[in-house]
C-alpha cells in the first residue's frame, strides 16, 4: 500500500509540474531602456500585453542570455518584477511571456 501512495504523490508531482516545462514563449515587446543588474524595473514598449503573477523571459540582443523572472506589477510602460535583475540587459533584448 506504501509503494501505492508513493506511486500517486509522484504522478500527481509530474502533472503539475508539467505547465511549467510545457509553457511556450512568445516574444511579447522589447527592452525600451537598458536594464542594469540589480534592477527591478524595466521599461518596455508594450506593457499591455504583460500579464502580472506570470514568469517573463529576457533575452540579451545577442542571445547568450535568457533568465526569467516573474511580474509583480505592470504599470504603463514599466514591469515590476519580483526580484532583482541577475544579469545587464541592453535596450532592444527581447521580452517574452
Amino acid at each position: 500500500m506504501n509503494r501505492g501512495w508513493i506511486f500517486l504523490l509522484f504522478l500527481g508531482f509530474l502533472l503539475s509540474s508539467a505547465g511549467l516545462v510545457a509553457q511556450k514563449w512568445q516574444q511579447v515587446s522589447l527592452l525600451e531602456a537598458n536594464a542594469e543588474e540589480e534592477e527591478s524595473t524595466i521599461a518596455i514598449a508594450d506593457a499591455n500585453s504583460i500579464v502580472v503573477d506570470r514568469a517573463i523571459l529576457i533575452e540579451s540582443r545577442d542571445g547568450k542570455v535568457k533568465e526569467t523572472y516573474e511580474v509583480w506589477h505592470v504599470y504603463g510602460h514599466s514591469v515590476l518584477l519580483k526580484e532583482r535583475l541577475r544579469h545587464d540587459f541592453a535596450e532592444g533584448s527581447k521580452v517574452y511571456q
